[in-house]
């Protein structure tokens, strides 16, 4: 449970894997509140095609996970596994689907950034927003309920709540607020929670960090070495404890972890009230909530060569203005939905048009 509330909404959604993959990544998101819409801006920095492990053909696999992408619109946070939402995704869970069927996706153009790196974008929308939002508060709520009923867990032993917490998250429960709360520019989780759970959750981020710290460092670098010795660029996989690192190397390392940038390149706050603890991302009143992702320094431009020999159109150069410019005329429309989309939703669509 802890896990969903830490990421918010989007872990509440369906996750699929593939062999393409994402460097960095950068989500803008725009709520109004009038409008009673959210709209996001997706833009996916350094596509690759990643290979190792149980993939022998990562080019070929990379291009099929592309063509299904673009035919159903799945769209992905920080990277192809766990976040990964498919909105055609065959029978999934009746409250997963009552999320789905708010949310509009829109693919856009591959381009290549003024660097010269291949990169994508989509648009998403969710519509009927306070209803929406409602739906995960809802599903929030059975969550955190349960977990007091048995035990939490994440990166250790199993968590037994105290007597506090639980009389904390009946009251809060009681009161009517909401444990997730967007607003203009931020989001907030708001966690019911005694001053020993608090410890136990701020452990176990703290645990979190340092289980992917070490290892994106080790991988960046692992993979680093073998490409500069000729070896094959696909392949992302690192036997971690063979990664030997200088120690004035890895202050420069650690600055560029995913994790580690995560905290300083977004307004995160980690708040303690004497009954709550609150953690937001953004900034309150700003006029969009900005989300970064760092490079992983797994990029590679296998694909983008194999794409341009195939003869599939990428947009040279892109600048950053013009994907804002974009976004603003994504905002002021409705969304261009993928083929595989707009069939799986045109028959309810009929069914509602009294023509």
């Amino acid at each position: 449970m802890q896990k969903c509330l830490f990421v918010g909404c989007l872990a509440l959604l369906l996750s699929l894997g593939g062999c393409l993959e994402f460097d960095a990544q950068e989500v803008t998101v725009r709520y109004d509140a009038a409008a009673d819409r959210i709209d996001a801006l997706i833009v996916y920095r350094g596509l690759f095609a990643e290979g190792g492990g149980s993939s022998d053909k990562p080019i070929e696999k990379a291009l099929q996970d592309l063509a299904e992408a673009r035919a159903s619109g799945e769209f992905t946070f920080w990277n192809n596994w766990p976040l990964s939402v498919d909105l055609t995704a065959e029978r999934p869970a009746a409250p997963i689907k009552a999320l789905m069927q708010h949310v509009d996706v829109e693919n856009g153009a591959l381009f290549t950034d003024p660097q010269g790196i291949l990169c994508a974008y989509q648009f998403v929308r969710i519509r009927d927003a306070k209803s929406f939002l409602q739906k995960v508060n809802t599903l929030f709520e059975v969550a955190l309920q349960a977990g007091l009923v048995t035990r939490f867990d994440m990166y250790g032993p199993d968590h037994q709540a105290d007597d506090d917490t639980r009389d904390f998250v009946r009251e809060f429960l009681r009161s009517g607020e909401k444990l997730l709360v967007l607003e203009p520019g931020r989001v907030e989780v708001r966690l019911p929670c005694s001053e020993r759970d608090h410890r136990w959750f701020k452990a176990q981020i703290e645990e979190h960090l340092l289980n992917n710290m070490p290892r994106e460092v080790a991988r960046r670098s692992g993979i680093a070495a073998r490409r500069a010795a000729g070896g094959e660029v696909t392949d992302t996989t690192v036997a971690e404890a063979a990664v030997q690192i200088q120690g004035d190397q890895l202050r420069e390392d650690l600055k560029r972890s995913p994790s580690y940038r995560f905290v300083w390149d977004n307004e995160v706050s980690f708040v303690r009230e004497p009954e709550l603890t609150r953690i937001g991302i953004g900034v309150a009143g700003a006029d969009e909530l900005r989300i970064r992702k760092a490079s992983e320094g797994l990029y590679h431009d296998l694909l983008l060569k194999t794409l341009r020999e195939r003869g599939e159109a990428i947009e040279d150069g892109l600048p950053d203005q013009e994907l804002a410019r974009r976004f603003e005329q994504f905002r002021g429309r409705e969304a261009k939905l993928p083929a595989k989309l707009a069939a799986l939703r045109a028959p309810a669509q009929g069914a509602a048009d009294p023509k």
